[in-house]
């Protein structure tokens, strides 16, 4: 599941670079705003970020503490 989070993670950090480029790429060529990989950069990628680091870090904090022996009390 930790792997899940993280795969989350660094896909989104791709798809926010991604999705600038083409937003600045499809402006600067057609004089056209585009919407769509504005609303993926802005809102989309990093809610998903937020998602797989909080994830991510919840569960390196669980397994840490099973490793320590620090279970539910």
């Amino acid at each position: 599941m930790l792997k899940k989070f993280l795969l989350i993670t660094g896909i989104s950090f791709g798809v926010f670079i991604v999705s600038v480029v083409l937003h600045n790429a499809l402006s600067a060529l057609f004089g056209v705003e585009e919407a769509f990989f504005f609303v993926i950069a802005v809102f989309i990628a990093p809610a998903a970020f937020a998602v797989g680091a909080v994830g991510s870090i919840i569960l390196a904090i669980a397994r840490w503490r099973k490793s320590r022996g620090e279970g539910a009390e």
